[in-house]
């Protein structure tokens, strides 16, 4: 079955650990982002609202809106082809992932007067020709797409519909449905996870079959799983917990910290409750703090650097680069420090890509 390269920025956060981690990364590093430089943008479409986070696989890459999904060269920006949306009221940018082959988009819609809506569609990647599509019944606002081993997994929680719906990502069959659950980012040991928002607790599930492995009372919220894939990092009532991914048991826990965090071999990077643009590097293996610095949220490790964004009301978004293990800021080329945004940066092949929700920038060293 299609996978992607490891190299590849497949989905968001990297892959389907959702550890905003790229461990295959070696042309970006501390010792050459000094000589980054902007090679091209891309603007928002007209009329649209929040350019996401790209994806990139190969030589592609993928960037959503409101309005469609653009597929661009990664390397010069020039656009291969483009699948619009609907103008529907309420339409929001769907979210994606690929397995090389396969380019999945998670299409949401239906703010009132609308009603929610929701379709999981799949294109060649190479043209953008629709390969099949399947109704996804929850239209969530936050709604999330996972794909892995050949399974695609969309749903969430729209205020009407709650669920989550496996298919298979080469013949759009149904796998399998859990109403009434929220599935979680990431995947860990071949298992999601899943909670209940109006009962209580969280399940992890078989993401082939969907079959329950291990379930309990907590209401944890899945943000990652560490590189291994044997463990989960969850958040519940601002604390974070390592738990293993085949039974759920808690291996530490730390209160205090809190937002999606990234996960490289050694230590998580992640917030803390009372200020979400404070990273704190904590050890992977105990949970021990290694350090703290007010550098920003939404972090990505790669290539031994790690990417941080954070706002200033003066300069608007900034990008800071720091040492992993020290928590040492790294020096950046003014337009790099300036091309920050709210989401994470992504470094795939040589690239660094940030956007600020209007403005896509692409930067290589020079």
């Amino acid at each position: 079955m299609p996978r992607p390269a490891a190299a590849d920025w497949a989905q968001d956060g990297h892959d389907a650990g959702h550890n905003g981690f790229n461990p295959d990364e070696y042309a970006i590093t501390a010792g050459t982002v000094t000589r980054l430089a902007l090679r091209w943008t891309i603007a928002t479409t007209a009329g649209a609202t929040q350019q996401q986070t790209p994806i990139i696989s190969g030589t592609q890459l993928f960037l959503a809106d409101s309005t469609g999904i653009g597929a661009h060269s990664a390397t010069t920006g020039a656009l291969d082809w483009r699948f619009p949306l609907p103008s529907v009221p309420g339409q929001r940018p769907p979210v994606l992932a690929t397995d090389g082959q396969t380019l999945l988009a998670y299409l949401r819609s239906g703010e009132p007067p609308a009603e929610p809506a929701g379709e999981l569609v799949a294109l060649d990647a190479l043209t953008g020709a629709v390969r099949w599509r399947a109704p996804v019944p929850s239209g969530a606002p936050a709604g999330r797409l996972l794909l892995d081993h050949g399974v695609a997994v969309a749903g969430g929680n729209d205020g009407v519909t709650l669920g989550a719906w496996a298919f298979d990502v080469a013949t759009g069959h149904p796998l399998w449905q859990k109403l009434g659950l929220d599935p979680q980012w990431p995947v860990a040991d071949g298992k999601l996870l899943l909670s209940r928002p109006y009962q209580g607790g969280t399940l992890a599930a078989d993401l082939v079959t969907g079959r329950v492995a291990w379930e309990n009372g907590n209401d944890w919220f899945g943000y990652a799983a560490d590189p291994t894939g044997r463990f989960f990092l969850v958040g519940h009532d601002a604390e974070l917990l390592k738990i293993r991914a085949d039974t759920g048991f808690v291996v530490w826990r730390r209160a205090g910290l809190w937002g999606n965090p990234a996960i490289d071999h050694d230590r998580v990077y992640t917030s803390t409750e009372d200020d979400p643009e404070t990273v704190v590097a904590v050890d992977l293996y105990s949970g021990e703090t290694r350090w703290t610095l007010a550098a920003g949220g939404t972090p990505s490790v790669a290539g031994g650097v790690l990417w941080t964004s954070h706002s200033t009301p003066d300069s608007g978004w900034r990008l800071e680069a720091l040492d992993p293990a020290t928590g040492v800021p790294l020096d950046l080329p003014a337009l790099v420090h300036s091309a920050g945004g709210p989401d994470r940066a992504v470094v795939a092949h040589g690239w660094l890509y940030t956007t600020d929700g209007a403005t896509l920038r692409a930067f290589t060293v020079g």
